[in-house]
């Protein structure tokens, strides 16, 4: 086997590498944040890209687990589902912004508009239903540190 598909295998197969980019995604995204709240002479307004990169570092950190575990995890960027099968407890407050999170990897944080105009209205609908603040990183934190304190727990 050439060195690269040496280094594929063991990079997909490998939850530190997963749990690592997660970690990546979020300091970016943490950057961000810092930037919009503390340069708003910058006037920089980036939340669809912050909502976004938080929502891709949950998804890398759920399927850590999975990989971790051992588990098959279809290709998906529903967080929902993602926690589920990776086999972690998310309540229902969490699964709300989760599946608004997931919107803003499949299109938000990327487009302009979703494929179907149903889609956004049910995305506005989901949004609507959060406290703007349930989305600021103060308020992530803590569950992204929950479900990275457990993959350490059980993968290192």
């Amino acid at each position: 086997m050439d060195l690269y598909n040496k280094q594929f295998e063991q990079r997909q197969e490998t939850p530190g590498y997963w749990h690592s980019k997660s970690h990546d995604l979020l300091v970016s995204a943490r950057t961000l944040w810092k930037a919009m709240q503390n340069e708003s002479e910058l006037e920089i307004n980036c939340w669809a890209t912050y909502k976004m990169l938080m929502g891709m570092s949950f998804e890398l950190l759920f399927k850590a687990h999975c990989i971790g575990s051992g588990t098959e995890f279809k290709t998906t960027h529903d967080l929902v589902a993602l926690a589920r099968t990776s086999g972690l407890s998310t309540s229902k407050d969490e699964n709300k912004i989760l599946k608004v999170l997931s919107e803003y990897i499949i299109w938000d944080g990327r487009y302009p508009t979703p494929k179907k105009p149903e889609h956004l209205k049910e995305h506005w609908k989901n949004q609507a239903s959060l406290l703007d603040e349930k989305l600021d990183l103060e308020e992530l934190m803590p569950l992204w540190r929950r479900i990275s304190d457990l993959f350490m727990e059980l993968y290192n």
